[in-house]
Parts: C-alpha cells; sequence; structure tokens
C-alpha cells in the first residue's frame, strides 16, 4: 500500500512540476504596459487651443475634441476637460500646474466609456508619457 502511495505522490509531484515549469504569457493586467511619450510642446498647445481641438500629441496618437471646461485656480494651475470626438464616450482631464520657481507640469487622465483601459499622463525625468493602464487604478471609487 506505501507502495502505491509513493507513485501516485510521485506523479502528482511530476505532473505538477510539468504544468509549473510551461512558459506562461505575460500578464495582460499590467498597469504599465504601454506607453507613448508627448512633448510637452505638445501638452501645451492644448492650453492654447480655442474650445475645438485637433492636436498630434504623438505620432498615432491624435486628440480631436472640444474643451468642455477651463478651469483657472489661481496663478499656478489650469485644468482642462475635453470630449473627444475621435474616441466616442472619452474624455481628457489635464491639468497644467507651474511651481513657484517657474517649471510646468502637467497630469492627466483619459478615461473611455465602456472600455475596460485608460490612460494616465505621468511624467519621468522630464519626459512625458501617456501610459495604458486600467481605469479601475485611475478613478477612485
Amino acid at each position: 500500500m506505501n507502495t502505491l502511495k509513493t507513485i501516485l505522490s510521485g506523479l502528482c509531484l511530476l505532473c505538477s512540476l510539468q504544468l509549473s515549469a510551461q512558459e506562461k504569457p505575460a500578464p495582460a493586467e499590467l498597469p504599465y504596459s504601454n506607453k507613448i511619450e508627448v512633448s510637452d510642446q505638445a501638452l501645451e498647445s492644448l492650453f492654447q487651443a480655442p474650445e475645438n481641438i485637433s492636436v498630434e500629441l504623438a505620432p498615432g496618437f491624435h486628440i480631436k475634441g472640444k474643451i468642455e471646461n477651463k478651469s483657472d485656480h489661481g496663478n499656478s494651475v489650469i485644468s482642462l476637460l475635453i470630449k473627444l470626438n475621435n474616441a466616442e464616450g472619452s474624455m481628457l482631464s489635464i491639468a497644467r500646474y507651474r511651481d513657484p520657481k517657474g517649471g510646468i507640469y502637467y497630469t492627466g487622465r483619459l478615461l473611455k466609456l465602456h472600455d475596460p483601459d485608460g490612460m494616465m499622463l505621468i511624467e519621468k525625468d522630464k519626459r512625458y508619457f501617456f501610459i495604458e493602464t486600467q481605469q479601475r487604478f485611475l478613478v477612485s471609487e
């Protein structure tokens, strides 16, 4: 009886080792899987545009829409809410901050209705990237 248990235990161990050794694809749920670099000049053009916007932020990443809301928060912060016409149900919320030393920084989120993914604008080493990520990471509950 012990021999049968040993054989079955050995087979189970071999099967589990074989399954764990198989190559697994990278998870598609990584929050920073795709990124698009955008220049600060392209981002600034959003704040200089009239009510209707048509801007190529990066090659293959075109923003076309209408400014729904523009808010000045003192002298240092301006925020825009842009309804995108080229991506149905999408809204771009972007803000420009000016620090006391005169440096300008941007932050933003692109939310897509009926889509699990959105985009977040981040700054890394004075370069800006739109990072594709799940909307659950972008919207607080």
